[in-house]
């Protein structure tokens, strides 16, 4: 107990700085990274600024999977906090920060630009006779100008910065949103001696926590407390790096859900994906965060601007580099400084970051072996045979979301007019949610009724994907394994992920380009059905245009799906912008969007398994906090009218149940009507009680139940007949009992 109230009381202190350093650095330009599954931004400055998430943007899409950076720390996703250390800087260990005491604006040398490929579309909903505009994407002041975008991306964002030492760095991170790489983003770093000082043992620092990632899911519902974690709803993360031995082909580090050991008791005691047992068992922390190396300058070198597979020619990849991978809680831990305005970058923290970021810190706990690269890599938590991670060295007990995954790069001599180049990809990747639906409702339905519906994915491999020493969770029944194993296959993901950028990158950046998302849709509940109206000419135009598919959802909450609709059929038309949904129930609440369809052409530049798949316009245009209601339907064969509650009783407890307690609720509801028609009732003994001309793009209307005076009717029998302007007449009873 003791040990958790020291870790709130460094989280609080450390909590505090960081409210303060973000404060101040809301000063600076920043653009938000969103055309794809992981949000973020790029601040102008060089540090981070914190993002807030919620209900009217992230939340919109849990169905998409996404996840939001909150930058609650000096983390470099999206290039952020990119430092650089030197064993002699006027005979100190140096380590800088973009920003610091020297330079507490930081140094922009080149400002920020922000290029988007596509606008948002002129989107309008009619629901009610009402129509509205709902909020659109926000990139942060994004330019839209398809040229200025590197490559095939839908959003590229560039600046240079200087540190105090003279470096320059110039950052470019570009962003993709077709579904086949819409689930990382590309930092491609240039750093360039302007001095005329020649480095030695010069590094370059990159660190990668989740600090706090804020998931799009999980919201609406709220996850239950019973399924929280128990550290502080901090998740206990276990922390891989493939890329030390040589054999290994990529050189990535990933981290994913472990267990929370601190809940030992009861059948749902293996909290590994968090299942949500209150919401049927669905996982939700079943994604893998990755940060992985694309190229990593072998040694500085003189720029020719000769291009070779986009790479200086001058310039040479070396898959011995990062030289340094290792996971480190800083601050609470390691007890180092927050690189922030008043960080010193020779003082004595940076002697402390400098051992770090040189590997020195944390050498005891490095693998070993003539397989192993050169440098010091850490040895890999899920291999160290413990059933959690938390206590290694310079790692917090409880190993949650303020650990880092730590990758350096040197030591390079650097000398003036030189380069390095470091190119990185940040993403997540994991089985889909679809799939962690299915696989955490059947594990709960085996462990709470007796079945065995739980398949294992992996039945010749015991730990699955995981390393074969993997060890499962304390008191793991055959049911919570095979749910683990599942979890596991999300590795292979991870790996085809990192394969795709580097493939993107060695091609150019040239994965398939997004097609264009409509440049205006209008949604609207008529009496016809729910109507979509939509243009997208830009997306025809294209050679590989293959049509539209449309998709649906029933309610707001994280747990009902996205289903498609329709899709544009092979015997139709392709440019077919209008789709009328009768498939609706009234009074319930829809959210649609539209989507333009392109198959991949067959480019020797784009991923081979990508060729001659069918890719969509960006997911992220559209911002569904506006619901369409169901309008009752227009009929024209009055036959089939409904007059509901019939009979209405007062009395009856399944009204009540409804609201009908509630005077305002004291109406009966007619369905199914014509467009135009006229609704008289009359008593039993034929005295007219009411009208009601009915004239609207609806087939429902309402009675209150009292007659031309407002008094309210007494119980009985009543006549209901309803007559068109063409001569159709029909009649029905009504009983109301009071």
């Amino acid at each position: 107990m003791k040990m958790k109230i020291k870790i709130d009381r460094i989280n609080f202190i450390r909590t505090a700085f960081i409210i303060a350093f973000f404060s101040a650095s809301n000063l600076f330009p920043q653009a938000l990274i969103r055309v794809n599954r992981l949000w973020g931004g790029v601040t102008e400055n060089g540090g981070n600024k914190g993002i807030t998430y919620g209900a009217s943007n992230l939340n919109l899409f849990a169905d998409y999977g996404a996840y939001g950076c909150r930058f609650q720390g000096t983390e470099s996703f999206f290039g952020g906090f990119i430092c650089v250390a030197t064993d002699n800087w006027n005979g100190k260990a140096a380590v800088f920060s973009p920003v610091e005491k020297d330079q507490p604006n930081g140094n922009v040398v080149v400002p920020m630009q922000n290029y988007t490929r596509y606008a948002n579309p002129n989107y309008t909903i009619t629901t009610g006779g009402v129509t509205g505009t709902p909020p659109q994407n926000d990139l942060g002041g994004a330019v839209v100008d398809a040229t200025k975008c590197i490559g095939t991306s839908d959003q590229t964002v560039t600046v240079t910065n200087k540190y105090s030492c003279g470096i320059t760095v110039q950052r470019k991170v570009l962003a993709w949103g077709e579904r086949l790489d819409n689930n990382y983003s590309i930092i491609d770093l240039t750093f360039t001696n302007d001095t005329t000082v020649t480095f030695s043992n010069f590094y370059i620092f990159v660190h990668d926590g989740e600090y706090q990632f804020q998931n799009a899911d999980g919201t609406n519902p709220a996850v239950a407390t019973v399924d929280r974690y128990y550290n502080n709803n901090a998740p206990r993360k276990w922390y891989h790096y493939y890329g030390a031995k040589t054999t290994d082909s990529l050189r990535v580090y990933y981290d994913y859900s472990a267990d929370d050991p601190e809940v030992t008791s009861g059948i749902f005691a293996d909290r590994m994906g968090q299942p949500l047992t209150v919401q049927g068992g669905r996982l939700l922390d079943y994604d893998f965060t990755f940060v992985a190396t694309l190229h990593a300058s072998k040694a500085p070198y003189i720029p020719t601007g000769v291009m070779v597979n986009n790479v200086d020619a001058a310039d040479v990849d070396d898959m011995n580099q990062p030289s340094v991978t290792t996971v480190a809680n800083m601050q609470n831990t390691l007890n180092l400084g927050l690189f922030n305005n008043a960080y010193d970058p020779t003082g004595s923290d940076a002697s402390k970051y400098y051992q770090l970021i040189n590997g020195s810190t944390l050498s005891s706990e490095d693998m070993t072996g003539t397989d192993i690269r050169p440098g010091f890599h850490r040895v890999n938590f899920d291999e160290e045979g413990k059933t959690a991670p938390g206590g290694e060295l310079g790692v917090s007990p409880f190993c949650n979301s303020f650990e880092s995954m730590i990758m350096c790069y040197g030591p390079y001599t650097f000398a003036p007019g030189q380069q390095i180049r470091i190119v990185t990809a940040t993403g997540i990747a994991g089985i889909s949610r679809a799939k962690a639906v299915q696989v955490g409702t059947e594990w709960y339905n085996d462990l709470t009724t007796g079945t065995n519906t739980l398949t294992d994915p992996l039945p010749n491999s015991p730990t699955g994907l995981f390393p074969s020493n993997f060890v499962f969770p304390q008191g793991a029944t055959p049911t919570d394994i095979k749910k683990d194993k599942w979890i596991s296959t999300g590795i292979d993901s991870v790996y085809q992920s990192v394969s795709k950028a580097q493939w993107n990158f060695d091609h150019g950046y040239n994965a398939p380009i997004t097609p264009p998302p409509p440049s205006s849709v209008s949604v609207a509940g008529t009496g016809a059905g729910i109507v979509l109206n939509w243009s997208d000419p830009a997306a025809e135009s294209m050679g590989n245009f293959i049509g539209y598919r449309i998709m649906k959802k029933l309610s707001n909450a994280d747990t009902t799906y996205y289903q498609e609709v329709y899709r544009t059929d092979t015997t139709a038309s392709k440019f077919t912008t209008q789709f009328t949904d009768t498939h609706i129930r009234v009074g319930a609440t829809y959210y649609y969007y539209v989507e333009a369809m392109e198959k991949v052409p067959n480019d020797p530049n784009i991923y081979p398994s990508d060729r001659g798949q069918t890719i969509y316009s960006g997911r992220v245009y559209f911002y569904n906090n506006t619901a369409v209601t169901g309008e009752a339907l227009v009929r024209s064969n009055m036959d089939n009218i409904a007059m509901v509650p019939n009979p209405f009783n007062w009395n009856d407890p399944l009204l009540r149940g409804y609201g009908f307690a509630n005077p305002s609720n004291l109406q009966i509801t007619f369905y199914e009507l014509p467009h135009t028609v006229t609704i008289r009732i009359f008593t039993e003994a034929g005295d007219l009680v009411n009208t009601i001309y009915h004239n609207e793009d609806s087939g429902s209307d309402k009675w209150n139940m009292t007659n031309e005076n407002g008094q309210t009717v007494a119980s009985g029998v009543y006549i209901v007949v309803f007559q068109t302007p063409d001569g159709g007449i029909t009649y029905q009873k009504l009983v109301i009992a009071r």
